[in-house]
């Protein structure tokens, strides 16, 4: 998990920390193109619940807005890819278009991904 995404700062208005998030994202999809990151690994603080949801909801903005997209990986397992910017758009195919969904995460979720 980027250590940047634990301790973010809190002085930061929403859309900064959101825009710091999404440059996390696209940044470890630099490193590894093919390779994408789970959702948990990215959005969870092994340290603190209330990060956690503060990330979901950071995170939440990124794939609302359509910079990035969640899927199951093979084991049935959200992760998270950056969308490229030159598909975004007017014509975007509809693999891409945008979509909001709700999790669920209770402080025994958390717990039992956090032990996980």
């Amino acid at each position: 998990m980027p250590t940047e995404l634990l301790h973010p700062d809190p002085g930061k208005p929403t859309e900064q920390r959101v825009e710091h998030i999404l440059g996390l994202l696209q940044a470890y999809f630099r490193r590894f193109p093919s390779t994408p990151v789970s959702y948990f690994e990215f959005v969870v603080d092994p340290h603190s619940f209330a990060r956690t949801v503060e990330n979901m909801f950071h995170v939440s903005f990124i794939i609302r807005d359509g910079f990035a997209r969640m899927a199951l990986d093979q084991d049935g397992l959200p992760v998270l890819e950056p969308v490229d910017p030159s598909q975004m758009g007017e014509h975007m195919p509809s693999i891409y278009s945008r979509k909001q969904g709700v999790i669920t995460l209770t402080l025994q979720d958390w717990k039992d991904i956090v032990a996980t």
